[in-house]
């Protein structure tokens, strides 16, 4: 079985990926794996290197959990995804040690970390309902303000029955046509 100490990080723009031999580090790594930090979750290329080139037996050394992912979801897969390849996994930052060998205890450190993704997703939705609420109450929620004043609509539309040209009555009331045929339509 293999151990290599494999380092991966997200570097800055002013800290260019191309000067790997500078990084600061603790230990002599075999291998080192880095996506620039502008990069979306998506598409890491550096880290999806890193996942093929890992065998069993490794250790992966991070920072910082925030240089895996920007969501607590995507880690707990990812570090489900590393342990599947019994990797280990170490972040300095955190002082945390996900080890392939106690696969109890990650998995219940993982789903702690899941509950806690829901409670912040549930909090973000309360909030942002709560907001949504307060905005309408202002009346600055629920798309744009009508165009049109009622008396304008029954002057519209009494026009339009009449047999008024709708290109001249939408310049007229300085309307799109289409949104003269939304107050014509019935409703």
């Amino acid at each position: 079985m293999r151990s290599h100490r494999i380092r991966y990080f997200r570097h800055s723009l002013q800290a260019p990926c191309d000067n790997i031999e500078n990084i600061p580090s603790r230990d002599v790594f075999d291998a080192v794996f880095c996506d620039e930090a502008a990069d979306e979750a998506v598409n890491r290329a550096g880290l999806e290197r890193l996942i093929r080139y890992l065998q069993c037996g490794d250790t992966v050394v991070v920072d910082s959990m925030t240089s895996l992912t920007s969501s607590t979801e995507q880690l707990c897969t990812l570090i489900r995804r590393l342990i599947e390849k019994q990797v280990t996994l170490e972040f300095l930052n955190e002082n945390l040690i996900f080890r392939h060998d106690c696969l109890e205890v990650v998995e219940t450190i993982i789903a702690v970390m899941e509950r806690i993704a829901a409670f912040e997703r549930a909090t973000r939705r309360e909030k942002q309902a709560t907001g949504i609420a307060a905005a309408k109450v202002r009346g600055c929620y629920g798309g744009r303000k009508k165009k049109l004043s009622d008396n304008q609509v029954v002057s519209l539309i009494g026009r339009a029955s009449a047999g008024e040209n709708k290109s001249k009555l939408a310049r007229d009331f300085d309307i799109s046509r289409q949104t003269l045929y939304r107050y014509l339509k019935p409703s």
